[in-house]
């Protein structure tokens, strides 16, 4: 991997975290498109994430404090990112797959698209908190599968479940804080029982991945906001539809 796709990634990935449209997904896509060959894809993904993590904590550093001040809304993060956990580990091996396979990937762009469109047309009359929570949680977990947003699919459940649009927004990136952390120790894990060398990493491809998919972070979360106040989430749906039908025409005709 040159510099220079090392960089491209780094913005793709500062982009498509936050905005409802897949990062995992465009990764995969531009990756193949590419025909990228990253020597170490775990520990580049690790840095990637740690781009993004400090985004949240500088855009949203407020709400975070508000957060961790109000029992109800702290336990609300931890029962959603309980239920996230198993949830991503029982689709690991199938998000593998989607990620080979441009196929399936124009499969699972297709039902991310569906996920923002309840967005605008689907709402349930939940009282509980708990179960409110849960969905959140689980359908997190569903987004584990690229070419399904994690942003697009918490913010869009929290809608359907009754959120305003600041809570919506607020819950789903504070949630992000523990799921991304999480994500980042489990593929160090992963790095560190060997499934992968350290050897020939080019610390500088690392630096500018990780400066890029911050910069690229802090600028996607300020865009997002006002999209999901204005209740303009949904449109995002279309020009997931719009991927899912690039994935297939790249498999099948470029």
């Amino acid at each position: 991997m040159s510099l220079l796709e090392s960089i491209i990634l780094g913005i793709v990935q500062g982009i498509t975290e936050f905005l409802p449209i897949s990062s995992s997904g465009h990764l995969a896509f531009f990756k193949q498109a590419m025909k990228v060959k990253i020597e170490n894809p775990l520990f580049y993904d690790v840095s990637l994430h740690i781009g993004t993590i400090f985004s949240v904590l500088f855009v949203l550093r407020k709400e975070i404090l508000d957060y961790i001040k109000k029992k109800e809304m702290l336990l609300g993060i931890i029962v959603s990112f309980i239920l996230t956990v198993p949830v991503a580990l029982v689709f690991e091996n199938f998000a593998e797959r989607v990620e080979e396979s441009l196929i399936l990937l124009s499969f699972s762009f297709f039902v991310g698209a569906l996920i923002l469109f309840s967005s605008r047309f689907l709402r349930l009359n939940l009282k509980n908190h708990f179960i409110k929570y849960a969905l959140i949680g689980i359908m997190q977990g569903v987004s584990a599968i690229p070419g399904i947003s994690r942003s697009g699919t918490t913010i869009s459940t929290a809608f359907v479940v009754g959120f305003t649009p600041q809570e919506a927004f607020s819950f789903s990136f504070v949630l992000s804080i523990p799921t991304i952390l999480s994500a980042i120790s489990y593929k160090l894990m992963k790095v560190l029982l060997g499934k992968e060398a350290l050897s020939g990493v080019e610390f500088s491809h690392l630096f500018f991945g990780i400066l890029t998919s911050f910069v690229f972070g802090v600028i996607s979360l300020y865009i997002l906001r006002k999209i999901v106040i204005n209740y303009k989430l949904w449109t995002f749906g279309i020009y997931m539809l719009f991927m899912s039908v690039i994935c297939a025409i790249w498999k099948f005709i470029l």
